[in-house]
Parts: C-alpha cells; sequence; structure tokens
C-alpha cells in the first residue's frame, strides 16, 4: 500500500546523516518528495554554519531519486489516512505491559529471529532529559556538537536495508550509479521528551506525540561511498591477477554509523539490528551476525542476517567482497573466518591459528561465554585505524595482519597477535559492556591495550611480556602527556568536547597507553586475583548495558574490601579517590629523590612541567601517588603512599632507584650525587638497575635536559654504558629520542663530536651483530632481534661507515637478482635481503646511491602489492636527496588517499636526517595538498 500524497505526519527531532543537511541546503524544490530548500526550513534558533541545521518537511514519497537526498516517509501500516501519526502498540508483533503504574514498558518482538532471551524490555523513565537546565547545549556552536544527541528518542529496533552498486571488478559497471549506496532504515523506538534542538532534522508532527508510546519511522535515502578515506562506508582497490577490484567495508567509531544510515548515533543508546545487504552477484556479504537467507536474482544477491544482540551504533559492521575465507572453530563451536585477498590467504594463517585459542582464553579469564554464534575477521586493505572491534566482525589492516615465516619479521607476527587479542578482548570489554560516553573511551581501549599482552603471553607460553611492554607504553605516553594542553583521561560528559575532539591525534597515547598503566596500577593496588574477580562482577552487573569508569571503580573496591589482602587496606581513601587523581587530571607528577643519609631518601611530589616557567607559575594539583618497593623479607610488592605536596622520608632498602619495576606513571628526579652512584652502578654492572628502569633513566633525564631542567651532561653520561647493553627497552628509549635530537645536530657544527659518541653506542653494538651475522636466525629470543634490528637501522642513519657498505652491497645484489619487471621485491626467490633489514638497506642504498636506484626502487614500489612491503619500499624512497624524486614519490602517494595514512608516511619521512623540509615544500606549494597537512 502506497503511503499517501497529504502532508504526511513524520517523527519530531530525528537526527539524519550530514549529506542530507548539505543536499537540503543546496535544494531549489518544493515539489512532493523533496525537502524544503534550506533557506526556508531554518529557524531563528538554528546556526546557519555548515554542520548545523533545522529542517522540515512538509510531503513524504516512496521513491528517492535525487542523489545523496533524503527521502523521508511513514510505513503504511503505521501512517493511517489521517495526518497524525496514530501510535501503535508495539510493531507487528508485540506485547505491552506496565511494571509500575504511570510506567510505560513495551515488549518488543516484531520478527520470527528471537530478541536476546526472547524479550527486550525498555523503559524510558530513567532517559528523561530536564527540559530546562541541560548543561549538554553549553557548547552549543562547537563543531564537535553533533557527536552530542539529547536521548529524546529510545530505539529498540533498526531494519537496515541497503543495496549496494560496486563496480567490484573490471567487468562489472553501473555508470553514475558506481560507489552509490540506496538505503532504508526502519526504526522502532520509544518517545521521551520533545523540544527543538539546533544540529538536529525536526520532521513535525500534526499532533503532540504522546511519551512512553512506540513508534516506527522508515527513511530511504542515497548516498557516496567514501572513495578517499577508508572511514564511514568505504570502497577501496586491491589489485587481483592485474586486475583492480573492490571490496566494502565499514568503520563507524566514532560519530559515523549516522553517515550510513539515520540512527541515533551514541554509545549510550543501545538497539537491535536486523541488516539486509543487496550487492553484486559473485560477491559475498558479510556483517555482525550469521547470515539468515541468500537470494540470488539476477545480477543481485540478496543476503538476510541475523538479528544482533543489543549494541551500540559504531559496532555496526558489514563488508562486500569476493574474498575466500580460511575457517576455524574454538574448543566451544564458535565459528571463525578470516576473510583476505585472494593472492594473500597464506598469510593470513597467523591470525587463524590465533583467534580460536585468544577466544578461549578471555572465556577463562572473564568466566563467560563469547555471546555470539561467530567471529569473523576481514583483512582490508586500507582502515583509517589499525583495527577495529565490530561486534562478530573484526577488521584489520592488511599492513597489521599478515604474516609469512621467513618473509616477514618475526615483530610482525608479535604485532599481529596483539592485534588480534587486543580486538577479541573488546568483544566482552566495549562490546557486551560499553561505556556510556566517549569520555570513558580509556576505559574500553585501556583495559583490551593491558589485557592484550597478557593474551599473548599465554599464546607464546611467556610471562616476560606483560612487564616489558607496560614499560614501553608509560615511556610513549608520558612524552606525549608531558605537553601543554593535553585533556585527562577522563572529562566529564557535558566538558568541551570541541577540546577533547580537537585534541583526538595526540590522544592515542592517552586513551590507549596511560589509561592501560593506570589500569596496570588499579590492578597491582588491588592485587590481580581481587582484579580479575572484580571485573568478572562488572560484566557480569553490566551485560548488554553501558557503565562508566565509576561503576568499575565500584565494583572493584567492593570486591577489594570484601577480600583480605591489597594495598588500600587502612588507608582514610577508597580507590576512586586514587583514581581520580589520575584519571581527572591531565599530566602527571615528577618524584623529588634526595638522599639524607645511605638508604634513607626524602620523596616530594610536584606536577611535572616540560618547558619550566620563569617565574614558576602557582599550580595546585595533586596525585596519591603509590610508590611500589620490594619487601626484603616476602619479596612482595608493598606500597608507600605520597598524597600531598610535603617531602616524606623513604627507607630505599639497598636498592639503587625508586620504584625499580616502573609501576607507577610518573618521572623521577634524583639529586646530582645520586645520578653520580647510578652513572657508575652502570659502568659496573648495568644488570644491578632493571631493564626498566634503566629505560626509565634515559627517558626521564633526557626529557629534562631538553628545556635546561638538567645539564645534558647527566643523560649522555648515564647511556655510556650502553655499548654494553643487550636489552631492547633502553634501546628502544635511546632511539626515540634520537628522533628528536638527529636532524638538529646533523647541521650543527658540533655534529663530528656526537657522531663520535653516537658511534661509541651504535657502533660497537653494531660491530657485534655483524660479527654474529645479519642473517642468522634470533626468531627465538625477541629482546636481541629487536635490539639488533633497531642498532642496525640507527647505525645506518647516523651513517657509520661500515654498516652503509653493507646495505649498498645487499642492495647491488638486490638489483642484479630482482632485475625483471615482473618480479616483486616481496618474492623470496628474487629479494634475499631479511626482512627486517629491508627499511634500513633500501634507505641507505637511496641515500648514499645513483638515480639509477631511485628509478629500480620506484619502479619496483608501483608493481608491489603487498602493503608490508610497499613501506619497506617507501621508507627508503623518502630517503632521497634529490627534490624531484622526492615529488615524484609524493604525488603518486596523494593519489591514492584512501589507502595511503599521508599524516603517518609524513610524520616517519620527516625524521629522516636529511631533506626533510622537501615534504613541506611540495605541500606548501602546491595548495592542492595543503589539506592533507
Amino acid at each position: 500500500m502506497e503511503t499517501p500524497d497529504s502532508a504526511c505526519p513524520l517523527l519530531h527531532e530525528f537526527v539524519i546523516a550530514p549529506f542530507a543537511l548539505e543536499e537540503c541546503r543546496q535544494g531549489t524544490s518544493s515539489e512532493p518528495g523533496r525537502m524544503r530548500p534550506f533557506s526556508d526550513a531554518v529557524t531563528a534558533s538554528a546556526s546557519t554554519t555548515s554542520t548545523t541545521a533545522v529542517a522540515t518537511t512538509t510531503t513524504c514519497h516512496r521513491n528517492c531519486s535525487c542523489l545523496d537526498e533524503l527521502c523521508t516517509y511513514i510505513f503504511s501500516n503505521d501512517c493511517p489516512l489521517t495526518q497524525t501519526i496514530i501510535p501503535t502498540p508495539s510493531p507487528s508483533t508485540s506485547t505491552s505491559s506496565s511494571s509500575e503504574p504511570g510506567h510505560s514498558t513495551t515488549v518488543f518482538q516484531p520478527t520470527d529471529t528471537p530478541l536476546i532471551n526472547s524479550t527486550l524490555i525498555i523503559s524510558t523513565t530513567e532517559n528523561i532529559p530536564e527540559t530546562t537546565k541541560d548543561p549538554l547545549y553549553q557548547f552549543i556552536d562547537d563543531k564537535h556538537h553533533r557527536l552530542q544527541i539529547p536521548l529524546i528518542h529510545i530505539p529498540l529496533l533498526y531494519e537496515v536495508k541497503l543495496k549496494l552498486f560496486i563496480p567490484w571488478k573490471p567487468s562489472v559497471n553501473y555508470g553514475l550509479d558506481n560507489f552509490i549506496v540506496e538505503g532504508h532504515v526502519r526504526v522502532h523506538f520509544v518517545t521521551a521528551v520533545g523540544r527543538g534542538f539546533p544540529q538536529i532534522l525536526d520532521l513535525h508532527l500534526a499532533t503532540d506525540m504522546i511519551h512512553g508510546m512506540n513508534y516506527t519511522l522508515d527513511v530511504a535515502f542515497r548516498r557516496h561511498m567514501e572513495l578517499e578515506t577508508a572511514a564511514g562506508l568505504f570502497a577501496v582497490p586491491y589489485t587481483y591477477e592485474n586486475e583492480t577490484r573492490y571490496v566494502i567495508a565499514t568503520h563507524l567509531q566514532v560519530s559515523e554509523a549516522r553517515t550510513v544510515f539515520p540512527c541515533i548515533d551514541v554509545p549510550e543508546v543501545k538497539a537491535q539490528f536486523d541488516t539486509v545487504i543487496i550487492h553484486p552477484t559473485g560477491t559475498t556479504a558479510i556483517a555482525n551476525m550469521m547470515d539468515n537467507s541468500t537470494v540470488v536474482d539476477g545480477g543481485w544477491t540478496t543476503t538476510t542476517f541475523r538479528r544482533t544482540p543489543p549494541m551500540s551504533t559504531y559496532l555496526f559492521a558489514f563488508s562486500v567482497s569476493d574474498y575466500p575465507y580460511l575457517e576455524v572453530f574454538s574448543s566451544r563451536g564458535v565459528r571463525s573466518r578470516i576473510y583476505v585477498d585472494p593472492s594473500k590467504v597464506d598469510a593470513a594463517q597467523l591470525v587463524t591459528n590465533s583467534i580460536s585459542p585468544v577466544l578461549d582464553f578471555y572465556e577463562d579469564y572473564f568466566g563467560i561465554p563469547y555471546p555470539l554464534e561467530k567471529l569473523d575477521v576481514i583483512i582490508v586493505p586500507a582502515l583509517s585505524v589499525t583495527a577495529m572491534e565490530n561486534w562478530g566482525l573484526i577488521t584489520i589492516r592488511q599492513s597489521d595482519a599478515l604474516f609469512k615465516k621467513g618473509q616477514f619479521a618475526i615483530t610482525q607476527k608479535h604485532n599481529i597477535l596483539e592485534i588480534i587479542s587486543h580486538e577479541v578482548a573488546h568483544q566482552w570489554f566495549g562490546n557486551l559492556v560499553t561505556m556510556k560516553w566517549w569520555n570513558d573511551l580509556w576505559l574500553n581501549e585501556g583495559f583490551a591495550t593491558l589485557i592484550s599482552v597478557r593474551a599473548v603471553d599465554f599464546l607464546e607460553n611467556t610471562t616476560w611480556r606483560y612487564e616489558d611492554r607496560s614499560a614501553e607504553l608509560q615511556c610513549v605516553a608520558l612524552r606525549v602527556d608531558q605537553m601543554d594542553g593535553m585533556v585527562p583521561v577522563s572529562g566529564s560528559k557535558f566538558s568541551n568536547l570541541g577540546r577533547y575532539m580537537d585534541a583526538l591525534p595526540k590522544l592515542n597515547a592517552i586513551v590507549y597507553k596511560k589509561s592501560s598503566i593506570i589500569i596496570r596500577m588499579i590492578e597491582r593496588l588491588i592485587e590481580e586475583d581481587i582484579f580479575k574477580q572484580g571485573l568478572r562482577r562488572f560484566l557480569n552487573s553490566f551485560l548488554y548495558k553501558n557503565a562508566d569508569h565509576e561503576d568499575l571503580f565500584n565494583v572493584l573496591l567492593y570486591v577489594h574490601d570484601s577480600s583480605a589482602g591489597g594495598h588500600l587496606s587502612g588507608q582514610n581513601f577508597s580507590l576512586s579517590d586514587v583514581m581520580d587523581t589520575w584519571v581527572r587530571q591531565a599530566h602527571f607528577p615528577v618524584v623529588h629523590v634526595n638522599r639524607k643519609e645511605g638508604s634513607i631518601v626524602t620523596l616530594r611530589q610536584e606536577k611535572y612541567e616540560h618547558i619550566p616557567y620563569d617565574p614558576p607559575r602557582p599550580n595546585e594539583q595533586v596525585w596519591k601517588i603509590p610508590i611500589f618497593y620490594d619487601d626484603p623479607v616476602s619479596s612482595k610488592h608493598k606500597v608507600f603512599w605520597l598524597t600531598d605536596k610535603q617531602p616524606k622520608v623513604f627507607d630505599m632498602g639497598g636498592q639503587l632507584v625508586v620504584d625499580p619495576h616502573q609501576l607507577t606513571y610518573m618521572r623521577l628526579r634524583y639529586d646530582m650525587e645520586m645520578y653520580s652512584d647510578i652513572t657508575m652502578a652502570l659502568l659496573h654492572d648495568y644488570n644491578s638497575i632493571p631493564a626498566n628502569s634503566r629505560s626509565r633513566l634515559i627517558d626521564d633525564t633526557m626529557a629534562m635536559a631538553e628545556f635546561g631542567q638538567l645539564s645534558y651532561k647527566v643523560p649522555f653520561n648515564i647511556t655510556m654504558y650502553m655499548s654494553r647493553e643487550t636489552s631492547y627497552r633502553p634501546f628502544q628509549t635511546f632511539s626515540a629520542y634520537l628522533d628528536f635530537f638527529l636532524p638538529r645536530m646533523y647541521i650543527h657544527e658540533s655534529w663530528p663530536i656526537y657522531k663520535e659518541y653516537l658511534e661509541i653506542i651504535l657502533g660497537v653494538q653494531y660491530d657485534k651483530f655483524y660479527n654474529q651475522g645479519l642473517d642468522v636466525d634470533m626468531d627465538n629470543d625477541m629482546d636481541v632481534f629487536e635490539t639488533r634490528n633497531l642498532v642496525v637501522q640507527r647505525a645506518c642513519t647516523i651513517g657509520y661507515a661500515p654498516c652503509i657498505k653493507m646495505a649498498k652491497e645487499k642492495f647491488a645484489e638486490l638489483r642484479k637478482n630482482c632485475s625483471e619487471d615482473h618480479q616483486l621485491l616481496s618474492t623470496k626467490s628474487c629479494n634475499q635481503i631479511p626482512y627486517y633489514l629491508r627499511s634500513s638497506v633500501y634507505a641507505a642504498a637511496i641515500s648514499h646511491g645513483s638515480q639509477e636506484d631511485f628509478e629500480f626502487l620506484f619502479k619496483k614500489w608501483n608493481m608491489e602489492h603487498y602493503i608490508m612491503e610497499r613501506d619497506n619500499i617507501f621508507t627508503g624512497l623518502c630517503n632521497t636527496n634529490v627534490r624531484n624524486n622526492s615529488d615524484l614519490t609524493w604525488r603518486a602517494i596523494l593519489k591514492n588517499r584512501a589507502r595511503e595514512n599521508i599524516m603517518a608516511r609524513a610524520g616517519a619521512c620527516s625524521k629522516q636526517l636529511v631533506n626533510n623540509s622537501f615534504i613541506l615544500d611540495l605541500f606548501y606549494e602546491d595548495s592542492e595538498y595543503l589539506k592533507e597537512l
């Protein structure tokens, strides 16, 4: 039955995708089925900026032909011939009940597919916002305000139907419809309180909606897929048998779901999803859930999927491709399929082999079975993030998912295991239980970052990675968090979201790394067993719901107080009091350590100021700082508390450093006498100080010397022992500071002296590894392998003559063995350079080689289809000393934005020793590229 042509009453205040608002602004027709021009629809209270609009619709039709235009209508059964919406008690099959007088509660079951536990009960009374004071709108003019959507209506079920016009191979072409999506969504919802809000499309009704009643909204729409960014609903090319083909995928975090279909796109509003994908025959559609049916009708295939559990919109996912898959089952029967480019199936075996054991590990750790029937993975050529934890359908960027022993460095294997473990952890902590708002994203990501390391230790039957990786995360986080303008780990839900989003490029170090260190501090404070019990109780308490960090802290505190042990017993503050000082405040403390006598010292805290102010600016920030130390009798961790700015006397118990295992998120500054003792101890026996503390000493002293808080003599003297260092972590920290020093010192008149200092450290180490054999397999000792990799890379970067000689010899051999046009550098048959050495060899050969060397490598780069090898080659190309060569490479990169992370590549190239201005010169001279910066 057709919807009548009369003015169809529509849902009041419903959010639509930004593309629809753009079309509203450009429209001039008032014909039926078209939205009124934006200028006619805007109200006095609405801003006229590009992201703010209030529009109305007068009539509606089912057909929608205008490109990227939103067409809205009410399904005929729910839109009677009168000009008002008559609320129905439910969709097609439902029952209603009232749990309390005056409270409207509805049980929905609109299709034969059962809801979770057969019913879904929605109560709206606790979600009604105040109609007068609303702190959500104090930043209403903020450009990021669209992220914040008031809970006016509570969706119960989305019925999403999408038809994808994908020219997935050269023989498939839809003309002007290429990469178009025709979509329809039916939203079943309960209404709460109605009110006009800027930045939300107003669909005005002839009569008021009734609070607590059930309504249905149907929306038809048409839009383009993303082709230049791998986010939202995007298409990305790949090469198969010399053909360009396309894979379609989604990435909807933080707020891209609304660009795929109209929805209430905030994490706190969970709903269920019925998904139907119409796609070209010859391709396969996959989504969050198992498919119910697949029907082929000529050139189109319709795949219908089972209903999802209640979940947030950002977890909605699907993909369409002609990819084959590898299949495996967990011990409990959960099916996993790994979809991958058909030419790279053998390189996806590691992901296939690891996903089921990781599922088993988490089911045991959390004490909760994985709640879905399947967990698929699709490996896509490009993605705006490394990976995404969509419920039941994980997406991973190809460069971070493929591994073949003997062809790729062993570090790639460990990275893949950590990525898979991270995303699978989210299936519980993030998907099953979701943060209420993005200010608690750190809870999801910090926990997944930390627990994934435990999962990798489980997979590899080791124990060292948890402590080692934590030290690395802390060093990275501190270097970001020390800068002015950083945001806290968690802010108020109603804090300035714009400031938070503007800082997003820097927030990975805070949201992922700093938060994981804070969570590790929690684990150490309440002890591991109590922490594990608390997590299980937390997850069971909030299944299919939303929670914030206070909910987690309260559960952990309850479990802690109900158990014996932990480091908060007897204190006059709670776990929440401690953690508030770490998650609600930006930055971190520095603890001053001054010797009184022997092992007795005084400890005093203050906020760390990376750039000192003269005179010092007042600061009242105080942290509740746990100082962990080893009990000499029991060898267990104990805690000494610093809770204010007053100096406290502390006995180091014979240790050379405070917090020897680097468990607390802080910097340490010793007095000069103690630095002298530490330096001598390192020169005498560097193992007298744990490796993580050696790394921290380098990090802290280098950072404090950067703006004159310490003389550079202190860190340079401390690092002189490193010609004998065997652990990777101190080298990694030292190498990070070379990125700061090298471009500055290379052009300085003192460079020969500085290079001599570096060759004492790196040259001696390089010679040791060269004599052992750079081709020797060290895959079984990750610490040595990673140290060798870093030493060779840095030795060649500083121009250490033996390293340059080695690189040029290996590159000359490569040109001879891989001279045929069809030979790819990713094939081991012609490229005998060990994978870990390739980027160093390519870089040194181009920097110290000929134009013919560059042209050879540039040609190989253009024909290479393994993203990892393309990355290695690009590292070499951006070491060119010729501006024209640099421009040639970057123009090729910028032609294919969807597959290339422009900023990441620019950052990597800018770390080269010389000519790091080539990129900026190109970008500033050609205004077309300025937007990429």
